[in-house]
């Protein structure tokens, strides 16, 4: 079995709203597809990074370079390709846009190996779990639209919910005061700040929000530098008494290093799509677990695909410390059509299936019909 094609797409569908996530808003959701083809016919389904608006820069690195260099080889040498491809950025990328396109290759190369065998991924990781429970990520909000959603998604099973909120102090305590009243103690509450604050002013909101039994706090302090990012936090950290969260904009198990050894996070959430694809997630997992720290994967809710989900969760049912898994609030086009089988939530819960590879079909026609012309 040899690579015969390497491709990546853009996909993407309006939106009726804006949707904020912090700093960050999206006005369409998608993503970058990417499909890793075989001399026995198979096709494997992969996603770089969690937005359609990086493949002026993602697409060509996959289409022009990774993808070519490793034309011919066999895609079941996950781990030879997955060090080669690295190696072939080296000296100009290691983070970044370099990252996101080696993780959609990763990723679909995880998957045509499930199809290979008949098996899915999660099997071939070494399952330790067939469902985790999924905490419901909506967009940031004003404190009465966020209590509208939060109350929809209790009635729709979910017994989690990450909040957003932005740089505006007492409107983020009112927004999860607001909610916590509203679904009562028995609901996890987590809260994302998005790097909105310096370290007094995080130090405010963590000790506020203790009070409220927030479940995690996540990187709240503002940084520049993967220095900052660490020290900033482990001073945090060390001043009070809420779990913090962080990683997701972290790429490569190296980069965790640091992360692991001074212990900022009690909760890490690198992204399969980003953070160097399903080989490099289930390491950095297992690092989090000799730590004895929680791994709660970021997926990209400004994405939609529902890709990234399920490369995503067949990591989590092979770890006995990934507890949750993040589901996108607003659905999107793997939700509209794009996937025949998108992934569902069921009394609070994602489960695995048996499905070859990570789980996801590509609906006839959907590339037409989904496509996007962005930097084409």
């Amino acid at each position: 079995m040899k690579i015969v094609g390497v491709r990546a797409y853009p996909v993407g569908l309006p939106l009726t709203e804006e949707l904020r996530w912090g700093s960050m808003a999206v006005s369409v959701k998608g993503g970058i597809i990417v499909e890793v083809s075989t001399s026995d016919g198979l096709v494997g389904i992969g996603e770089a990074g969690f937005s359609a608006e990086y493949f002026p820069t993602v697409g060509p690195l996959i289409n022009g370079q990774l993808g070519p260099m490793i034309i011919g080889r066999d895609p079941r040498d996950i781990g030879a390709l997955w060090h080669d491809m690295l190696r072939a950025t080296h000296m100009w990328g290691r983070r970044g846009i370099e990252t996101y396109a080696l993780s959609g290759i990763d990723i679909a190369l995880w998957d045509l190996l499930g199809k290979t065998t008949g098996q899915p991924v999660h099997r071939l990781l070494g399952t330790a779990k067939h469902s985790v429970r999924a905490y419901f990520a909506p967009s940031l909000k004003s404190a009465e639209k966020a209590v509208a959603e939060a109350r929809e998604a209790v009635a729709a099973g979910y017994t989690a919910i990450k909040l957003r909120v932005d740089g505006d102090l007492s409107g983020a305590v009112h927004l999860v005061q607001s909610v916590r009243s509203a679904v009562g103690a028995g609901v996890d509450l987590m809260v994302d700040a998005n790097m909105a604050y310096d370290r007094r002013g995080a130090l405010t909101l963590a000790k506020e929000l203790h009070d409220l039994q927030v479940a995690w706090l996540e990187e709240p302090i503002s940084s520049c530098s993967l220095s900052q990012y660490v020290s900033g936090h482990s001073w945090l950290a060390d001043r009070v008494d809420i779990p913090l969260a962080g990683g997701e904009s972290l790429l490569t198990r190296f980069e965790y290093i640091d992360l692991m050894e001074k212990l900022p996070f009690d909760i890490v959430q690198p992204d399969a799509a980003s953070v160097g694809g399903i080989s490099e997630l289930k390491r950095i997992a297992d690092m989090a677990s000799a730590w004895n720290l929680r791994c709660v994967p970021h997926i990209g809710c400004s994405s939609g695909t529902g890709i990234g989900i399920r490369a995503g969760l067949q990591v989590i049912l092979s770890c006995d410390n990934a507890p949750l898994i993040e589901f996108d609030a607003y659905g999107g086009l793997g939700w509209e059509g794009f996937l025949t089988d998108p992934p569902v939530v069921r009394e609070g819960r994602v489960w695995g299936n048996e499905q070859p590879g990570i789980g996801v079909s590509v609906a006839d026609g959907a590339e037409e019909r989904f496509r996007v012309r962005i930097g084409e």
